[in-house]
Parts: C-alpha cells; sequence; structure tokens
C-alpha cells in the first residue's frame, strides 16, 4: 500500500513524499518533485516487493535480520529456541515465513532426539520445550507487528501449540531431605550445602542462586534480592536462620556469594544419598510441595517461587493441604 504527502520545502518549492508498506518489509518512503514520479515509482516498489526481488533496506527483509533487530529488546530470551529459529529460517524472507511452514517444524521438533546443555545422553524433545520454542518466535514476531511493523499479522497466531507438560512433580519425601542433605554436609564442596540449604529453602532457581551478589543479601532483615530471574521481574525471597548462619561464614572476596559450580558435587551427593531420577530444579517443586503441605495457600506459593500466574503453581494443588481438609470439613462436614 501506498501513500502521498505534498510538502512545501523552505525554497518555496513542492514535493512529494510516498511511502510504501508491503507486508515482509519496512516501510520505504522517498520524495519526489511531481506526484506521478512518486507514484511511478511507489508501483514499481509494490511490484518488485510482492515479486521477491526488492532489495533489503537497513533493517532487512530476511528472519535472520529481523532476529538481529528484535532480539536485543526480549526479555530474557530462550538461547536454544532461537539458535533453531535462525538455523532453520534465517535465510529466508520474511514473507516465506508462513504458519505452515511453522507448524512443519513444530511436527518436526516433537520428539526429535535433543541433547540438553551438559547432557550426554540424548533424549526425545518433549511437547514442552517444542511449546517453549514457538512461544519465543511468537513474542519475536508480536514485538515487528508492534514496534517495527514490518509485518501486519503474528503467522505464530494461526498455528496450535503442543499442550502443556502435564508431568507429575518430583519432590522429596522427609527420608530423601534428609539423606540428601547429610550427604551435601559430608561433600567434598564447602559451597554444595549451603548451595543446596538455598534452594531447599527459598525455591529459588539453580541459575538465580549461581548469579546472587552479596550486595543483594541483608543478613539482618533475613532478605536477598533476585534480580536475574526467568521471567525478567525481581523478586525477594525471605532466608531461613540456619541459611544466615551459613551465609555469614562465607568469604566475601568475590562479588558473587556463590562464584563456584557445584555440577559435580551435586550428582555426587545425590549418588551416595541413593536418590534417583530427581533433578536439581526438583529443590525447587520439593519447596513448593512442602509449603503447601504445611498450609500455605498457592498465592503464597506463587510469590514465594515468582511465578505471574496461579497456573504454573496449580502442579502442587495435588499435595495433601491440611487447610483444605479443614476448609471441607467445615462447610461440607454436616452433609449427608
Amino acid at each position: 500500500m501506498a501513500t502521498f504527502r505534498k510538502r512545501r520545502n523552505g525554497d518555496g518549492s513542492t514535493s512529494w513524499d510516498a511511502t510504501v508498506r508491503v507486508v515482509g518489509y519496512p516501510a520505504i518512503a522517498r520524495s519526489f518533485r511531481t506526484k506521478l514520479a512518486a507514484e511511478l515509482w511507489a508501483a514499481r516498489t509494490e511490484a518488485a516487493a510482492k515479486g521477491g526481488t526488492l532489495a533489503c533496506s537497513r533493517r532487512g527483509m530476511t528472519f535472520g535480520h529481523l532476529l538481529d533487530e528484535t532480539l536485543p529488546r526480549l526479555t530474557n530470551p530462550t538461547v536454544a529456541a532461537f539458535a533453531y529459529w535462525r538455523e532453520q529460517l534465517g535465510n529466508l524472507r520474511l514473507y516465506k515465513v508462513t504458519p505452515e511452514l511453522i507448524a512443519l517444524h513444530r511436527d518436526c521438533l516433537l520428539g526429535a532426539a535433543c541433547r540438553g546443555y551438559k547432557h550426554k545422553r540424548t533424549k526425545p524433545r518433549s511437547s514442552a520445550t517444542v511449546r517453549n520454542y514457538l512461544i519465543e518466535l511468537s513474542r519475536l514476531f508480536t514485538l515487528a507487528v508492534k514496534e517495527l511493523r514490518v509485518l501486519e499479522t503474528n503467522p505464530c497466531s494461526n498455528v496450535t501449540k503442543p499442550g502443556a507438560s502435564n508431568e507429575v512433580v518430583r519432590y522429596l519425601s522427609g527420608d530423601e531431605r534428609a539423606a540428601l542433605l547429610t550427604a551435601c554436609k559430608a561433600s567434598t564442596s564447602p559451597d554444595l550445602y549451603p548451595f543446596v540449604l538455598f534452594a531447599l529453602t527459598t525455591g529459588a532457581r539453580k541459575g538465580e542462586i549461581a548469579t546472587l551478589e552479596w550486595r543483594h543479601v541483608d543478613l539482618k532483615r533475613r532478605w536477598a534480592t533476585i534480580n536475574r530471574t526467568k521471567n525478567g521481574e525481581p523478586r525477594g525471597v525471605p532466608l531461613t536462620t540456619t541459611l544466615c548462619a551459613l551465609l555469614a561464614m562465607r568469604p566475601r572476596n568475590h562479588a558473587r556469594v556463590f562464584p563456584v559450580d557445584i555440577t559435580k558435587a551435586w550428582h555426587t551427593a545425590i549418588a551416595r544419598a541413593g536418590i534417583v531420577d530427581f533433578r536439581f530444579h526438583d529443590l525447587r517443586h520439593t519447596c513448593g510441595s512442602a509449603m503447601v503441605q504445611a498450609g500455605a495457600n498457592l498465592a503464597e506459593v506463587a510469590t514465594l517461587l515468582g511465578h505471574k500466574n496461579l497456573q504454573m503453581t496449580l502442579r502442587y494443588s495435588h499435595v495433601g493441604n491440611a487447610g483444605t481438609s479443614w476448609l471441607v470439613d467445615r462447610v461440607m462436614g454436616d452433609i449427608a
């Protein structure tokens, strides 16, 4: 679509500004002395764009150029997802990235063998991972539509995403928790026990703990502020007295509280404790489940764990809650 605007110049002459907007391209504008010249240029430009022969402008016409333009504007982009989309779609012009093509990649991704970060074995890619890949791609195109205006519609809007994962939450039993903490205390790594205790009592993610800095820790108030979170919004977590005592004994010769990699020590401790099918991230689930079992409501759990909505917190609703049982007895107990 082309638009034209008559403009009066400083020397008294007039000129015509022509702007061409075509799906898959940024707006292109030029000035001409006559309206006829502007209309002829606009017609040629539209024809070249629709025929796929229009040269790239400053923002570029390929998906790769769009990715370079928009990626710095996204909050906490998923590196693996955008690495995949760049490899598969990077050389394509935007108008060729259709819902049909995205759906084809969705089907290819589902169940395909993949290898996670530092994983030695491959495993089928889960539907939750593929869903995240599509969500990240949709975020990119939304920015392209709303801010850069290089697209009129988001092609991901017409692509069905795989369902969210319904896997059962894995959390430690009382005996497993005791065995794990004992193994962590006996570890050759002096950092493992306070690191694990931090995750277990606050529900913080491994990456959040690893990047936590001393300037964001207040041992007097027993409070830590996590700035680098998964959803990009800082949140505070309370610290137990035991955890504060452990942190107080740690050296402060580095900006970070834990300037170490505890991965190897963690796997050793898990093996010694005899715990199977348990990831470090499951400490976060253990924290959330323990809170629910102690009577905390889902809103309180969501606040501690930093969930943006209760949908993610509902995974803990299966855990026995004495508060819920009391509520049912009080309201429904007389019904017979």
